[in-house]
């Protein structure tokens, strides 16, 4: 692909990335950009192409990580509605979705950053945004396509450069997250995503309708194939596990003890017996182990015992609640 080519279809792109925003207005100029060139057609339905193929493939790794269901119960993918503007004898599609960005066989190899337990990493991208990147994550950035980064696991928090005619996405399971002027954390999470945004506003797409996601709002899914929860979240904290705080609304130590592994670089593991105990409220974390988890394990309603090079969560008093 040429480098007009690329130019062209990354324009075409960005319009539907754009057009996806459940608040986008702008289709007089959608339909000017549609009617300035004889090329832009073209480029756009090819867009929307790789749109619907982007859908099928999540959805076709959506049903593998399903072990053996019936077709009956297999997800179906929304069909997405495409209202047609006129334009002077030709038609143009006016998106409903979202694409995937494709890249050039002599492209530069992707950049992937993995952390480990505890670690935590700020990367600038060249674009002018920044992501932090919580203790064991993976992050796959391609330097060719710099609007566009995969949170293949883990927590990272994403402070956009906003770019109104080529919006930044991320990528984590399923999802695609699409900016409008952002900073937002994401957990990608062995089944659980969340996302809470801060600041801007955030499109949340897993292939049926669209949500926006305003300053102070978070989604929170639980499994592959779960229903989306919204919740209201502190736009001051989110992305707190940066300065040492962890928040909870009624999240089981299971959840809160993948993330004390994730922030403070030590294994935690939860007894059988405390895996459905829940928590809400907020933990500090900053300090060696030992004393987190001496000041934390009351709150939670848990003793910590060194378990081999590891932790293990287990009721105090052999309490349950």
């Amino acid at each position: 692909m040429t480098g007009a080519s690329s130019d062209l279809m990354d324009a075409a792109r960005a319009w539907m990335l754009r057009a996806n925003d459940p608040a986008f207005t702008d289709w007089d100029g959608l339909t000017r950009w549609l009617e300035a060139d004889p090329r832009h057609l073209p480029a756009y339905e090819r867009a929307l192409e790789e749109d619907a193929w982007a859908g099928e493939l999540a959805d076709a790794a959506n049903r593998d990580a399903v072990h053996a269901p019936s077709e009956s119960a297999l997800p179906r993918r929304a069909a997405r509605r495409r209202p047609w503007v006129a334009l002077g004898g030709a038609v143009a599609a006016a998106v409903v979705g979202v694409t995937v960005w494709t890249m050039a066989p002599d492209a530069p190899a992707s950049n992937v950053y993995v952390t480990a337990l505890g670690e935590h990493r700020s990367i600038a991208l060249s674009d002018g945004s920044r992501m932090e990147i919580n203790g064991d994550s993976q992050v796959t950035y391609d330097p060719d396509t710099p609007r566009m980064v995969t949170l293949d696991r883990g927590e990272a928090v994403f402070e956009i450069r906003h770019d109104e005619a080529n919006p930044f996405v991320v990528q984590a399971g399923k999802a695609r997250l699409i900016d409008a002027g952002t900073v937002f954390n994401v957990v990608n999470d062995d089944g659980r995503f969340e996302v809470a945004v801060a600041e801007g506003a955030v499109i949340y797409d897993a292939g049926r309708q669209p949500v926006r996601l305003e300053p102070g709002d978070a989604l929170v899914r639980m499994g592959r194939d779960g229903a989306i929860e919204l919740r209201k979240a502190d736009p001051a904290n989110v992305g707190a596990w940066r300065d040492g705080l962890l928040q909870y609304d009624d999240a089981t130590l299971t959840i809160v003890a993948r993330d004390l592994s994730r922030t403070t670089g030590t294994p935690i593991a939860v007894s059988p017996v405390a895996r459905d105990m829940h928590y809400s409220g907020t933990l500090a974390v900053e300090g060696p182990a030992s004393d987190v988890f001496a000041r934390i394990g009351p709150l939670l309603g848990v003793t910590f015992r060194k378990n081999g090079k590891g932790w293990e969560m287990t009721p105090r008093d052999g309490a349950i609640r």
